[in-house]
């Protein structure tokens, strides 16, 4: 005889803040493991201490993934005024030529 057990919405364990991948995250570290402070900077005239390890934020913005600004910056603009109507638009085939190969001798 066997009992399963469902625990929802229970506290995590061993996880990590959701802090240390956001923009907004200042955090300061100590030499031990337990000296550690983090605030919230989302609030730019006051950051907020965090006092906890945060599973959840509604201000949450990954540092890990390019934002719309910077994905503007790096991108490659394409003018269609400059596009004559003869002109193909897309991908260009790539050109292949074959030769032969001679063999030295040796």
């Amino acid at each position: 005889m066997s009992i399963s057990i469902t625990v929802r919405n229970g506290t995590a364990i061993g996880k990590e803040s959701l802090c240390r991948t956001c923009r907004y995250a200042s955090i300061q570290l100590g030499y031990s493991e337990s000296e550690e402070e983090i605030r919230c900077g989302y609030f730019s005239e006051l950051p907020r201490l965090v006092p906890f390890p945060v599973s959840r934020c509604s201000d949450y913005l990954s540092k890990l993934a390019p934002t719309l600004y910077e994905l503007e910056k790096i991108a490659f603009i394409i003018d269609v005024k400059d596009v004559k109507a003869t002109s193909r638009v897309g991908f260009a085939g790539a050109a292949v030529t074959a030769g032969t190969c001679e063999e030295g001798s040796e």
